[in-house]
């Protein structure tokens, strides 16, 4: 296989400017959504009971994204490495690293499963509690700024030809063509 191209987050991007373009993408979720949201529910008054739960769901929903990567490529066994360390004692660290290529369409999905599935669960949400609104988009302006990285990746893997394979590193990822002998 030859490389066609390399991703390297740390010199294309930095740490810093992903989190600065995650936050201010997690700010412009919540202004785009939340003012249609309040138009759209203004009939309702919003309640502000189960805050708890609420608290709780922003603690749940990092942890239930990094399993929705993995649920797609769970049948790969043990070229998927996962490591679970804890910061502070309580804020899970989850790592999941393919060892091996794989297909640019299970990369694809693997990226994109939490964003589809988290968002749109929210969203329906919105509808089925439409008191606790300002609680979901809230919930869906936090994942969207935690699904930037996952946008980035999948912007750049897009653009690779259809049959190529992706392989993951330490800095990011390359893109894979099989090579004919």
């Amino acid at each position: 296989m030859n490389c066609w191209k390399t991703i390297n987050f740390t010199k294309q991007y930095g740490s810093q400017r992903l989190f600065i373009l995650s936050s201010l993408t997690m700010l412009a979720t919540f202004i785009f959504a939340y003012v249609p949201a309040t138009y759209l529910f203004m009939h309702e008054s919003f309640y502000d009971n189960y805050f708890i739960f609420f608290s709780a769901a922003l603690w749940f929903i990092y942890p239930l994204h990094k399993l929705l990567h993995y649920l797609p490529i769970m049948h790969l066994g043990k070229i998927v490495n996962k490591r679970v360390t804890f910061r502070y004692g309580i804020m899970p660290i989850i790592y999941i690293r393919i060892t091996e290529p794989i297909s640019k369409q299970l990369f694809l999905t693997a990226i994109l499963a939490p964003t589809i599935v988290i968002n749109c669960l929210l969203l329906t949400a919105c509808f089925i509690f439409p008191h606790y609104v300002h609680y979901f988009i809230i919930l869906f302006a936090y994942h969207a700024g935690i699904s930037f990285s996952d946008m980035v990746c999948a912007k750049n893997v897009l653009t690779a030809p259809n049959h190529s394979y992706i392989e993951e590193n330490e800095d990011g990822f390359e893109i894979l063509l099989h090579t004919n002998q």
